[in-house]
């Protein structure tokens, strides 16, 4: 891994704890964010904001990145690592996420949505290299900074962080419902999956669950701590009991091998699934007074995430092994026809 030993640090220490990033609906960690903690005790904000004015965001953006990365050995699932724009235009940035004994695969950068991007062109360059090696790209804040969707457009991000501010009394607040439920149908459009910041009660969960958003992190979940991490006390018991009406998971039959990469097509079509929901219920609520444009954008999105189960659904019939067809048949109670 390449070294930074010659990156002028500000004038403090500080230590990093992650935070696991949770898939809802089985209690597995998907990854972990990497947070910074001075040992002054003032905030993260202020330093970054210091070292803005002193010249050093960018050494401290890298120095916190090699300390990571040196702990990925020990981290459950993926490492997500924040990204101020300024960063992106370090050589620096590729020498050591590109490093030969870094596992790309297992790397997340966020790109905060709180700083504008000087560059567009530029960043897509430096992040289409990493992506090539395997990175994924992360907007992080999504909805609480300068231009969250001109960000996502540019970026078109693997993952959609979306900001606290949403999640924070959705389950209490219609128009951070409508915006949380917008935000998983503009992330299927553009591809992207949604993770929810701040998830800090049960009501908030369920209110998740009800978007379609299948991803979170927050205090209700696990806090962030240092290594070695704690194991997870979240049960997705109430995310079962919102989705399926009860508390029990329901019963796969034996057939169904629940790897990590049938988890992911499942998030992928159950997040279809509720855009569909969603935009149904958004024609359904403003029936007879909705704008003809309106109308058929609403209704594109939902032929277009439709079109998107079918054609995961029949890749997934066409590797299941043979016998299962008949097995399907007979679990729904449906007969082809001859």
């Amino acid at each position: 891994m390449a070294s930074l030993d010659n990156v002028a640090e500000p004038d403090t220490d500080f230590r990093l704890v992650y935070q696991p990033i949770v898939h809802l609906d089985t209690g597995s960690v998907a990854g972990v964010e990497a947070l910074c903690r001075f040992s002054d005790g003032r905030s993260t904000e202020f330093w970054f904001k210091e070292c803005e004015r002193l010249g050093s965001a960018v050494d401290l953006d890298l120095r916190i990145i090699e300390r990571a990365l040196a702990d990925l050995p020990f981290l459950p699932g993926y490492l997500s690592v924040n990204l101020s724009p300024s960063t992106l235009r370090d050589p620096r940035l590729s020498d050591l996420l590109l490093s030969s004994d870094v596992p790309t695969d297992r790397i997340v950068v966020e790109v905060t949505e709180h700083a504008r991007v000087a560059d567009y062109l530029e960043a897509q360059r430096v992040l289409g290299a990493l992506r090539r090696a395997g990175v994924r790209v992360a907007v992080d804040d999504a909805g609480a900074g300068y231009s969250t969707f001109r960000h996502i457009l540019q970026l078109r991000p693997d993952i959609i962080k979306m900001d606290q501010s949403i999640t924070r009394d959705i389950d209490t607040d219609p128009a951070r419902r409508a915006l949380a439920t917008a935000l998983v149908i503009f992330a299927g459009e553009v591809g992207a999956s949604v993770v929810a910041e701040g998830v800090e009660t049960e009501a908030e969960l369920r209110a998740l669950a009800a978007a379609g958003i299948y991803r979170g992190q927050g205090f209700a979940l696990s806090a962030a701590q240092t290594l070695p991490l704690a194991p997870l006390t979240y049960t997705p018991a109430l995310f079962h009991e919102e989705v399926n009406g009860h508390q029990e998971e329901p019963e796969r039959p034996a057939w169904i091998d629940m790897d990590a990469t049938v988890a992911i097509t499942a998030h992928g079509l159950l997040s279809a699934t509720a855009a569909i929901e969603t935009a149904l219920n958004l024609l359904r609520q403003r029936y007879g007074v909705i704008p003809e444009e309106e109308f058929r954008a609403i209704v594109g999105s939902a032929e277009r995430q439709a079109r998107l189960v079918g054609g995961v659904l029949r890749d997934l019939v066409r590797g299941l092994p043979t016998g299962t067809l008949s097995l399907l048949d007979e679990l729904s109670g449906s007969h082809p026809a001859a």
